[in-house]
């Protein structure tokens, strides 16, 4: 187990202390709310989805923070998306401080900022951790509100909602604003970030503080880890028959494991037929929950993922051929690089080549794809990512639309069509895409798509001049970005 203790990454994240005053005062709680509230303003931009050779429109958006250490403010993940700049306003102040992105997990949710302006250490300083609440507990919402002044609200918890990213609390609560960073404080200590609010405002969600503690411990051995990926399928085991044809007697419980995914979390111990009856000692039901101690039933998925780091070991009971099983696996992690379609570009620029006209992408999960034929094709790829076998992976490039031009009349409608091969060769990265153009068939490069009966062609001898009439008209400023090109 990691140590709660110091944030690593030089950060000095100081946690908190069991002997801590059980309850603050608010004439003792305001000054370090004004020293830890932060309200962080980010100016974004990304690369245009149909001209992925220029910027867009830079843009500004604001959220809220709080201090978490020396230097260091936590927010939601969402607000620093695309970022360009980061600026930091603290309470009852216009000024803004420089601040920059140290890391962020948009699977759980959470950024951290750091700032090294010397007036703005002095004048901040960070809250500590609490513990974890429950069902109907009571506490506030801090924020910063208009003109940067301290805000706060009561909330209540209705509902724990735990996954495979994390631990969520829904709230009874009056925001005055959208969710988007609010710290909830109990005792005075940090128990949650409103991550979002709804119901015309009066119902909230926070990420808890088990998962918040657990985000920046991570760091805690000098390497950070993530969450696990996905491993295995499961099926409910609600209905009698299906309880019957898996082997489980009145008394026992789980859900049946239908497709175990090679090299990924439970290959080689885990079997397709198996039940998971019970994980690190919880018990499993027919509907995939567990109790949780503190929060009541709640999805498996948080004890195989959503408290884990990848790369922990976790102890399970499984029932096969009609015996109890104890079995230990790995709970493995997820490259970027290793998932069939990212989960998009950040604020660096896209891979693309134009060729002919045809603008080609990669396929990530927030590319927009239309209901046409090749799009359902798109949806069906990216719906799957995350279960192919990592050793059948293939990232999918495909057309994302035709800048229209005498030589690729009658191609107008060829959008959002997979790429399967390339005069022949298999289209799986883009960097087979300028190899494959290297031997044309006869006089033509020849795309061939998984969602068309008709290939396209390109006459090969012409490409040079087609791609410069092209650019000239369309004012394309460069017709490709590969890994390994100069920016």
């Amino acid at each position: 187990m990691r140590r709660l203790a110091l944030f690593a990454l030089g950060l000095g994240l100081l946690l908190v202390s069991p002997a801590a005053p059980a309850a603050a005062k608010d004439e003792d709680l305001a000054p370090k709310l004004r020293a830890a509230l932060v309200r962080v303003h980010v100016t974004y931009q990304s690369y245009e989805s149909t001209a992925p050779w220029k910027l867009g429109r830079a843009y500004t958006r604001s959220g809220r923070g709080v201090v978490v250490g020396d230097g260091v403010i936590m927010v939601k993940s969402s607000v620093v998306t695309n970022q360009r700049m980061i600026e930091i306003a603290i309470a009852n102040s216009a000024r803004r401080y420089p601040g920059k992105l140290r890391h962020v997990d948009k699977r759980i949710g959470l950024a951290l900022i750091e700032f090294d302006d010397p007036n703005l250490k002095k004048a901040l300083g960070p809250l500590d951790l609490g513990e974890p609440v429950k069902l109907d507990d009571e506490f506030e919402i801090h924020y910063l509100g208009r003109d940067n002044i301290p805000e706060r609200t009561q909330a209540r918890v209705i509902r724990a909602i735990a996954g495979s990213t994390g631990l969520s609390l829904q709230l009874r609560a009056s925001l005055s604003d959208s969710g988007d960073g609010q710290v909830a404080l109990k005792d005075g200590k940090v128990v949650g970030l409103v991550t979002s609010s709804y119901g015309s405002r009066q119902q909230a969600t926070i990420l808890s503080i088990e998962t918040i503690r657990q985000y920046m411990d991570d760091f805690g051995d000098d390497a950070y880890s993530g969450r696990p990926g996905p491993g295995f399928w499961t099926h409910q085991l609600l209905r009698q028959d299906l309880r019957t044809y898996y082997g489980l007697a009145d008394n026992q419980h789980g859900i049946a494991i239908r497709r175990v995914v090679p090299g990924r979390s439970g290959d080689g111990v885990l079997e397709e037929g198996d039940v998971l009856l019970a994980v690190d000692g919880y018990d499993i039901d027919d509907e995939g929950k567990f109790v949780h101690e503190v929060h009541g039933r709640l999805s498996s998925s948080y004890l195989l993922s959503g408290r884990r780091y990848a790369g922990d070991r976790v102890r399970a009971k499984i029932l096969r051929d009609g015996a109890e099983v104890e079995v230990e696996f790995e709970l493995k992690g997820q490259e970027p690089g290793e998932k069939r379609v990212p989960d998009g570009y950040g604020a660096g620029r896209p891979q693309f080549m134009v060729i002919g006209g045809l603008v080609l992408l990669e396929l990530t999960s927030s590319s927009g794809i239309s209901r046409s034929a090749g799009g359902v094709i798109l949806r069906r790829f990216r719906e799957r990512a995350n279960w192919d076998p990592p050793t059948k992976r293939r990232r999918v490039i495909y057309v994302d639309r035709v800048l229209q031009d005498e030589s690729n009349k009658g191609y107008e409608n060829v959008y959002d069509q997979p790429i399967k091969t390339i005069n022949g060769i298999e289209i799986n990265d883009f960097k087979d895409v300028p190899k494959a153009l290297e031997t044309p068939e006869g006089a033509y490069h020849v795309f061939r798509f998984d969602g068309l009966e008709s290939d396209l062609v390109i006459e090969a001898a012409k490409l040079d001049e087609i791609n410069k009439r092209i650019a000239d008209k369309y004012k394309v400023t460069r017709m490709r970005y590969l890994k390994g090109d100069k920016d």
